[in-house]
């Protein structure tokens, strides 16, 4: 991993990177802006720094799950370059997001993927 990388919560400077980021990677002609500033108010969305350039991000939202009886936390959206992947940003990412739920009392973190990359990298986590 590179050493000026930082993990940190957005901000609403960050808002614009990450719109565009999702437009390139699912190739939308509109904007989540709303959406993106509203999840970092909520303290539900962390970024990868790279000397000051947004290079990843992920968002968990909490939901009381009934299963568990608690608070439990679902990755909705997690997101690397392409020119940082395998570098351990996501993994940064993950790790960072997951410690964040546990300090915020959750009884667990819970996603859902189609993708292998994506699959392989939760399982090295620990999820099932």
């Amino acid at each position: 991993m590179k050493r000026n990388l930082k993990i940190r919560a957005a901000t609403e400077e960050d808002a614009d990177i990450i719109s565009e980021s999702i437009e390139d990677w699912l190739r939308w002609s509109f904007t989540r802006e709303q959406s993106i500033r509203k999840a970092v108010k909520n303290k539900e969305l962390f970024v990868a720094d790279m000397e000051g350039r947004v290079e990843g991000f992920i968002h968990c939202v909490p939901h009381e799950d009934i299963i568990d009886g608690g608070l439990n936390f679902f990755i909705t959206c997690f997101y690397v370059s392409p020119e940082r992947r395998a570098e351990g940003v996501g993994s940064a990412l993950l790790d960072a997001v997951v410690r964040d739920a546990v300090d915020r009392g959750a009884l667990g973190v819970e996603t859902s993927t189609a993708n292998p990359d994506a699959r392989r990298l939760y399982e090295r986590h620990g999820f099932k």
